[in-house]
């Protein structure tokens, strides 16, 4: 491929990843390039230094819906590493412990979705034929309409919105439902619960983020590109030649490339044209803005085993409050471990009050979680907080109107990530999404296979 076109990825994450294959499948010699030592961007994982496990930056789930990942993952050969139940099957917990599942077995079809709902206990039995309805077919929301404003314009009630669309919203969009923007969720609850069940099944991946997307930089070099890691980018400006751009590094190294794709947070990327590309930097300056939305992960390891399932869901109270997590996963079952102690990590999204507390405490929180849930009062034989301040673009309705389509403005260069215009929350799937169109949009054309299996 010496003669090859040059492209140039910036950023390392599931986007760039998506971008660096689709423009290697048509014939480019691709360079991507990752500013930290390993690979995900704001999906990722690394070793913990005391304990050796693999933690995630944030335990991520996929759902069956995921339909572009999953190729992505197919493609780098990991698919095998997130495996899917057949149907739909969550457990759920009360505070004091009393038990909730809802399953929706495969063999009966979208009706056993239905069925899940009307078994689910947690819900009053009206309001669960309200919840199965709007599940089903429902409104879509208004212009501007936040999920709390549609969901109380779909009557659906206090119970269903505390267990189900409450908890589904966070997890979803990273943001309360007060805030939130409606058309997104409505975007997810179409892609999950009015297909085939298998789209509802939910994947907890059996490795570490990074290590699912690694096989990138095998992948590359078979075709004479290379994935490169510690390589922060400085500057991307015009080339010398007409159509061509060149690109700094942190360390002083320029390389030139034919085609760039900008596959890292808006804000970096508006730094990083702000000074020769104008047009991109214009066009960068609202989703550079936008607020944020953290996410905070709690890991306990323990002497033994205490949960019974891979993934539980916290329900909060009905008077509020609670220990602000929403999900509690088996870590220890569901990657490989490297010591004895057993991992168990409890998730929270929005989580802005416990992003503002002390390690100390939240990690009390965290112990006293799974005790007055009823899933273990053992004490902890070691402990990690990992507080992401800025883990998604907070797409309220009015963030959510400040996303930009993948074009820059400037021909062969395009933007990719999850806070572009993909018509989903800031989710794996979309940054997928994001990166197979703007590998696209640098090629010229928008009608290319979105990858070649």
């Amino acid at each position: 491929m010496s003669g090859a076109p040059h492209a140039l990825v910036i950023g390392g994450g599931y986007a760039g990843v998506a971008a660096a294959l689709v423009l290697s499948d048509h014939g480019h010699k691709v360079t991507l390039l990752e500013a930290r030592r390993h690979w995900g961007g704001r999906a990722t994982s690394w070793p913990d230094p005391r304990m050796r496990d693999e933690l995630d930056n944030g335990q991520h789930v996929w759902m069956g819906c995921y339909d572009r990942a999953r190729a992505l993952l197919s493609r780098l050969g990991t698919d095998g590493r997130v495996p899917f139940a057949p149907g739909l099957d969550l457990a759920y917990r009360e505070l004091g412990g009393r038990a909730h599942r809802l399953h929706a077995p495969a063999v009966l079809g979208r009706a056993g979705l239905a069925l899940a709902v009307a078994r689910f206990g947690a819900i009053p039995l009206g309001e669960r034929v309200s919840l199965a309805r709007t599940l089903a077919d429902s409104l879509p929301p208004a212009a501007a309409e936040t999920v709390a404003a549609w969901l109380d314009r779909l009557d659906q009630g206090p119970a269903a919105q505390r267990v189900f669309w409450g908890p589904f919203t966070e997890a979803a969009l990273n943001l309360p439902a007060r805030e939130a923007d409606a058309s997104l969720l409505h975007a997810v609850v179409v892609r999950s619960f009015r297909g085939p069940v298998a789209a509802a099944a939910i994947g907890v991946p059996r490795a570490g983020l990074a290590t699912l997307i690694a096989p990138v930089a095998d992948l590359l070099a078979a075709r004479g590109g290379r994935a490169r890691l510690g390589a922060a980018v400085r500057v991307v400006a015009p080339g010398g030649r007409a159509g061509t751009f060149a690109v700094q590094l942190e360390s002083g190294e320029d390389l030139l490339a034919d085609r760039v794709v900008l596959a890292v947070p808006a804000a970096e990327a508006h730094a990083l044209v702000t000074r020769d590309l104008p047009e991109a930097a214009r066009r960068l300056e609202a989703p550079a803005a936008l607020p944020t939305s953290p996410i905070v992960t709690a890991t306990l390891w323990f002497e033994r085993r205490v949960l019974d399932a891979p993934m539980v869901g916290l329900i909060p109270p009905p008077a509020g409050g609670g220990p602000g997590f929403h999900w509690v996963f088996d870590r220890g079952s569901l990657v490989p471990r490297a010591g004895e102690a057993w991992p168990v990590a409890l998730v929270a999204s929005a989580a802005r009050e416990l992003c503002a507390l002390p390690t100390a405490l939240i990690l009390e929180r965290a112990r006293a979680a799974l005790e007055a849930y009823g899933l273990t009062r053992l004490q902890p034989v070691a402990s990690r907080v990992v507080k992401e301040p800025r883990a998604t673009p907070a797409f309220d309705p009015a963030g959510a109107a400040r996303r930009p389509d993948v074009e820059s403005g400037h021909a062969g260069l395009a933007f990719a990530g999850d806070w572009t215009r993909t018509g989903l929350p800031a989710t794996i799937e979309g940054a997928v999404v994001s990166g197979e169109a703007a590998a696209r949009a640098v090629l010229g054309s928008a009608i290319l296979p979105p990858t070649s299996l």
